[in-house]
């Protein structure tokens, strides 16, 4: 008796990748696509409901960019037998730790070939980690990130220029906690100020 295919959810926002993705997993042998979902919302739903054996779950969601990690955690706590793994568009060190933070088995990036990607599927299924080799490597190289996901998620706000009032209100704290958060980070770093603190982060593939 031949074993049943791995279930496969894909939690895409945008439905033209979405549905090509849906199609090509569809016609490789052992895989069954069980479910697709284009919002936070709607993965964790799908994927509570389904209990696939992999979501592939793109890194930027609406409503807000990389909430695709939220739909990691959400599904690790609602179906902790299903494996993530996370497709972005960018190689981004602090992604790939924010995501592997939330329970994710593997990163991959977008230009993966497709041979690539279902392969990596089957490998996650199993419980085995799968990396972008580049990434890897990015992550292998840089020195050791001395800060938390939260002074982190600061710094990439105040890389925008935002004032204190407006990282807090994009990430729902208050003043002071972001406050708090970008004092210890400018101490981390040794820098002067958080513009500083930003700028030696992201040298060092922090960001």
């Amino acid at each position: 008796m031949s074993e049943p295919p791995l279930s496969v959810l894909i939690a895409e926002d945008q439905s033209l990748i979405r549905n090509a993705l849906k199609e090509l997993l569809s016609g490789y042998p052992g895989l069954e696509v069980v479910g697709t979902a284009g919002t936070i919302e709607e993965a964790v739903s799908v994927g509570s409901a389904v209990r696939p054996h992999v979501a592939l779950v793109d890194l930027q969601m609406p409503p807000q960019p990389s909430s695709g990690v939220e739909v990691v955690a959400a599904l690790r706590r609602r179906s902790p037998a299903t494996r993530c793994l996370i497709l972005s568009a960018f190689r981004e060190p602090h992604a790939l730790r924010a995501a592997l933070a939330a329970g994710a088995c593997g990163y991959l990036v977008k230009d993966t070939s497709p041979t690539e990607l279902v392969a990596a599927i089957r490998q996650v299924a199993t419980g085995e980690p799968v990396i972008d080799d580049k990434l890897a490597a990015r992550i292998a190289l840089a020195a050791p990130c001395p800060l938390t996901p939260q002074e982190v998620a600061v710094l990439r706000h105040a890389r925008d220029f935002l004032t204190v009032a407006d990282i807090a209100r994009t990430m729902r704290l208050s003043t002071g906690t972001v406050r708090n958060y970008l004092t210890r980070a400018i101490r981390k770093t040794g820098a002067r100020n958080r513009h500083e603190a930003v700028r030696m982060a992201a040298s060092h593939d922090w960001l």
